[in-house]
């Protein structure tokens, strides 16, 4: 089992790994970019910042080194050099060589082993790190890749069979590491939200509504916007006389009262009420919940 084996990872100074299949959507993100709402680019970055941090956090990276950020179905990925990974988010049942890898512990590849997967089990996003540094393109100070924009890493473009990752090797040998993380599933108690600042347009059966009712994730949700089916929410008035700023984890009111949860790559500005907002750590858990798997909202305490 490739678990914590040690590899010799000396004598290169940069690795390499080539994409033998892409999976469904795997796209480079860092930590996203700061301050430039105003200029309508959003902060893109990984949509489950959690599980990224942890990963680059075990293999003792810097918090904004990129990972590769995989949806649903992983891609396949052969190592040309000898490397230490971080598996960490949904479960894609990881293999290394054909062996079961864990998550959440550094796991040593060797020169010319294949880390490749399943479809997710228990949640939509797993991330890829590896111990140094990758190498890709950036833009606005950041590696993470925009694809509506088509700027940032691997060129603005998810990854695709043929693509080379490189990677800057750690100048020291760093510990090995591995978190205990019990599996949950992020249906299985309520989205915390707080009421935003065009709450009060909601009808009181609306209002009753969004946290009473059961919600689930549209299959036509996309990295800018987790778009949610369930009750309709009506609104007293539709109109606004202007748009307003918006952030990762607006819930907005459209007047098709089906709510849309904003995520990293949305608009920074936005014509719909803001009814509601989530929370950095509840933005996490909502981009893992299966598309069409019910759950509820709460108001935090």
């Amino acid at each position: 089992m490739p678990t914590n084996a040690t590899i010799d990872t000396s004598g290169e100074a940069v690795g390499r790994l080539s994409v033998v299949r892409a999976g469904m959507l795997s796209l480079l993100q860092d930590r996203g970019r700061r301050g430039l709402a105003f200029y309508a680019i959003p902060p893109s970055g990984p949509l489950d910042r959690r599980s990224a941090e942890l990963g680059n956090a075990i293999l003792g990276n810097d918090p904004d080194a990129p990972v590769i950020e995989c949806h649903f179905v992983p891609p396949a990925l052969r190592f040309e050099s000898a490397a230490v990974v971080c598996l960490t988010g949904a479960d894609m049942g990881w293999t290394v060589g054909g062996r079961p890898a864990p998550r959440y512990a550094t796991v040593a590849v060797a020169a010319g082993q294949t880390l490749a997967g399943r479809p997710a089990v228990g949640g939509c996003r797993a991330y890829v790190g590896v111990q140094g540094s990758i190498r890709t393109s950036r833009s606005f100070g950041s590696a993470s890749t925009y694809v509506p924009g088509r700027f940032g890493g691997n060129g603005g473009r998810p990854l695709a069979a043929g693509d080379v990752i490189r990677w800057q090797r750690p100048e020291e040998t760093r510990p090995q590491m591995s978190l205990s993380l019990a599996d949950e599933d992020a249906s299985d108690r309520p989205i915390t939200l707080r009421p935003g600042p065009e709450y009060d347009r909601l009808t009181p059966t609306a209002q009753h509504q969004l946290t009473n009712g059961q919600f689930w994730v549209s299959p036509n949700s996309d990295r800018m916007g987790a778009r949610l089916e369930g009750p309709t929410l009506t609104l007293r008035e539709t109109a606004m006389t202007d748009s307003v700023p918006v952030l990762p984890g607006m819930i907005q009111a459209p007047p098709s009262g089906r709510p849309i949860v904003l995520l990293q790559d949305g608009q920074t500005t936005g014509g719909y009420p803001r009814v509601g907002y989530l929370p950095a750590a509840e933005v996490d858990r909502l981009v893992q919940i299966p598309p069409r798997r019910p759950f509820r909202f709460r108001f935090s305490a």
